[in-house]
């Protein structure tokens, strides 16, 4: 038995022994990895050049910005883009709320994370992921 959600750019369907989703995590992902390495890097900028000029708004600002964005960095590593998840490869499904957006976390056994964005009707999909579990 096949059950198909639509996302807003995509969907996610449940099939008997795994799950398909289609949307365009790889895209969010790249720019996510891009956006945070030259973040990081202008951090360490500010905080060399603090080593010539002494202007203590230049180390504190550098270390916020490359600390937290190298931080990011590194979660968006662990995530993953599969389009196809065993059952078997799954430890959980969660539906999460954010700031009023809807997002699946499907935890993988690897201890990656694949996440889904862009959920149109959270309420079946909830459903649905608490009778995976059971299961």
């Amino acid at each position: 038995m096949t059950q198909t959600f639509k996302l807003k750019e995509g969907e996610i369907s449940f099939e008997t022994d795994k799950v398909k989703i289609s949307d365009n995590s790889r895209k969010h992902n790249i720019i996510s990895l891009i956006s945070s390495g030259i973040w990081t890097i202008y951090g360490t900028i500010s905080v060399l050049r603090y080593l010539k000029t002494n202007d203590q708004f230049l180390l504190w600002s550098g270390l916020f910005i490359g600390i937290s964005h190298f931080v990011i960095l590194i979660l968006n590593l662990l995530r993953s883009n599969q389009s196809e998840i065993l059952f078997d490869d799954i430890k959980f499904i969660k539906v999460k709320q954010r700031f009023g957006r809807d997002f699946l976390d499907i935890k993988l056994k690897n201890n990656r994370l694949r996440r889904v964005i862009g959920i149109e009707n959270s309420q079946d999909l909830k459903s649905m992921s608490n009778q995976i579990l059971r299961t």
